[in-house]
């Protein structure tokens, strides 16, 4: 068996941007002179000038990112190190994309119709919803042929943004100050408008979500975990079949002017969106609770959790913590991984984030990704902005590094071969 250290994919498409999002096919591109720019990304893919040998591990790497996943053909030993060896011959590729060439795969470019700059934005059932010191905006994707966005953005709330995030036809927004807030996205048995559902008072600046619970980060506090249930009591009428939800979801989604042939499922584009639920909140839990039995005694830097990882990052390790939870007794509920000693200080952490191939700490120098195999890799220099895609099916070992001059997307390939059960770093797939 070969050694598992597959380098990342680096593509590199020239340009001057601040945010990215890819989804269904399409990369997002906000520029920084107010449009946004949608190009085909699957096309722009199969255009790529490579060796033929290596076409269909390209297409695994950034077109089809969960489809190596726990595939049983990876318990053959020769097939495994052939992928295995496919990979690495792949990342030795330099691809870059200059504007002429990206001109080619452009399905539109228009005005922004959101709030621009915006603080944070997410993509959930085909709608972009933006966050900034105005509120929270929505725009439906695949408007027209001419226009990817919908030109009428909706304005949801009022609420100041630092970051959002997108699950069970839900917001969850952290409001710095303000606190925690989230937004029930789906229609009101009422008739009557949404309004945000204040979660807590206490400071939050980063905001994830965990199943149906989410986890708050803050500069100034350790973080607080706000444990919900699901259940199906919002919707009775929903019980009795997929199909009773359609009408709600098509609110959310402007499907009638997409091709027969460009529609595919709106659940399987998303990660953990098949079944949608109610969630009652049940307490707010912080992180010194949560991290009672690790015996590091160095105090936290920065605490976050998303889906199955809460972590927590000291100058000289990281703790670590995994989430289960169906779990019936509390104290089963956050499993102690313990710490890993780091290689090397961490200092003031600007913000982090995690994904299936490891966590990313952005510093002040750059950003560091330590992977599922703890393994180091630097990106120096600071970024205009980044993101991961956790939740995004076939797009989940991607890092979006965005520089004035280009953005750079990196695809992970070495997690693919990692056993999911056991890993400490990174999210565990299917797990």
């Amino acid at each position: 068996m070969q050694a598992l250290d597959v380098k990342p994919l680096e593509i590199i498409i020239s340009g001057s941007y601040y945010d990215s999002q890819i989804y269904d096919g399409k990369l997002y591109l906000w520029k920084n002179d107010g449009s946004i720019t949608t190009v085909n990304w699957n096309k722009l893919i199969e255009n790529i000038n490579i060796n033929e040998q290596l076409k269909l591990v390209l297409k695994f790497s950034v077109q089809f990112g969960d489809n190596l996943y726990n595939n049983l053909l990876f318990q053959d030993v020769e097939i495994k190190d052939l992928i295995l060896s496919k990979f690495k011959k792949l990342v030795e590729n330099s691809i870059e994309i200059s504007s002429a060439n990206l001109a080619s795969f452009i399905v539109s470019e228009q005005n922004n119709p959101l709030p621009f700059p915006h603080a944070d934005s997410s993509i959930h059932y085909k709608t972009v919803y933006v966050g900034s010191q105005s509120g929270v905006s929505s725009s439906n994707c695949g408007y027209s042929r001419k226009k990817s966005l919908n030109p009428e953005a909706e304005k949801l709330c009022d609420i100041p943004v630092l970051s959002l995030s997108a699950s069970h036809l839900t917001l969850a927004i952290a409001a710095g100050s303000e606190g925690l807030f989230d937004y029930y996205l789906g229609q009101n048995p009422s008739h009557k408008r949404n309004v945000p559902r204040h979660i807590f008072v206490q400071h939050s600046n980063f905001v994830r979500w965990l199943y149906p619970s989410v986890f708050s980060s803050s500069y100034f506090n350790d973080g607080y975990f706000a444990d919900f249930k699901a259940s199906n009591r919002r919707r009775s009428s929903i019980k009795k079949g997929y199909r009773k939800q359609q009408p709600e979801l098509t609110q959310l989604t402007n499907l009638d002017n997409t091709p027969a042939e460009e529609k595919s499922s709106i659940a399987s584009l998303e990660i953990g969106e098949t079944q949608i639920t109610n969630r009652e909140f049940k307490k707010l839990i912080s992180s010194s609770e949560i991290f009672t039995n690790n015996e590091n005694e160095q105090s936290s830097i920065f605490t976050w959790g998303t889906h199955d990882k809460i972590c927590s990052v000291t100058e000289k390790s990281i703790q670590l913590v995994k989430f289960y939870p169906k779990a019936t007794e509390e104290q089963e509920k956050f499993i102690n991984l313990g710490s890993i000693e780091t290689e090397e200080l961490l200092g003031d952490i600007i913000s982090a984030d995690s994904s299936f191939f490891g966590i990313v700490l952005e510093q002040e120098e750059g950003l560091l990704v330590i992977t599922s195999l703890l393994k180091y890799i630097h990106f120096p220099g600071e970024p205009v902005n980044w993101r991961v895609f956790p939740k995004s099916k076939n797009y989940t070992n991607q890092l979006h590094i965005i520089y004035e001059d280009c953005i750079r997307i990196y695809s992970f390939n070495h997690d693919f071969f990692v056993d999911q059960e056991n890993k400490k770093i990174g999210i565990s797939f299917g797990v």
